[in-house]
């Protein structure tokens, strides 16, 4: 759920939202929160990055990336997990519901965060129901590229996380995406440079399989 476009850029607003919260350094794979934990935290991330995930056995179901600029909360029946060395800005939901109640012109913001929560709940619905493995991993990758690089190709992108984490991200094993890495590379659309970069050759071919 992002605050604003600006990402984590001061403003006004966002010094408004955070007064009172509680600043919070995690270092990579640390648990935030856990469906176990009985408090209820709203947090708000300013760098790094991390991932909302449900787990059943050795079964992991990533909902959603949280990225610098997104706020969310820990009510929710996942764990939340840093994935990189982060900043977070904690607040219990008390104390956070008050100051919605004190500062209305926060009401405009927080009705933007939530409808950006449900369009990307929407997305990852859509792409479970509707699109097999390649259509996912296509979509990831395009989803990593601006509207300019979108017009040109090769393209350099980082992949901001592990082959094994972008697996559960959408949904498959690592054994399953390396394969598919390799056959997309084999097929021309792509290349693998340095390690945590990958080169995109063929955009219109990757569009094609994600069903743009």
């Amino acid at each position: 759920m992002r605050i604003s476009a600006s990402s984590a850029t001061p403003s006004p607003e966002l010094d408004t939202l955070l007064e009172g919260f509680r600043k919070r350094s995690l270092a990579a794979n640390t648990l935030l929160s856990s469906p176990q934990d009985q408090d209820n935290r709203v947090f708000y991330i300013s760098s790094g990055r991390l991932r909302v995930f449900l787990s059943c056995g050795d079964k992991v179901f990533t909902i959603a990336l949280l990225n610098p600029g997104d706020i969310y909360c820990t009510h929710t029946r996942a764990h939340v997990e840093a994935i990189q060395e982060s900043q977070v800005h904690v607040c219990d939901m008390q104390t956070f519901s008050r100051k919605i109640h004190q500062h209305p012109q926060l009401f405009g913001t927080i009705t933007r965060v939530l409808s950006s929560t449900l369009t990307g709940c929407i997305d990852t619905i859509e792409n479970l129901a509707f699109r097999d493995v390649r259509s996912r991993f296509a979509c990831f990758l395009l989803s990593q590229l601006t509207g300019e690089e979108e017009q040109t190709a090769p393209v350099s992108i980082p992949l901001p996380f592990s082959i094994e984490l972008l697996a559960q991200s959408i949904s498959t094993s690592r054994q399953t995406l390396s394969t598919l890495i390799s056959n997309m590379q084999k097929s021309g659309i792509l290349a693998r440079q340095t390690k945590g970069q990958i080169l995109l050759l063929d955009i219109a071919r990757l569009k094609k399989m994600a069903d743009f």
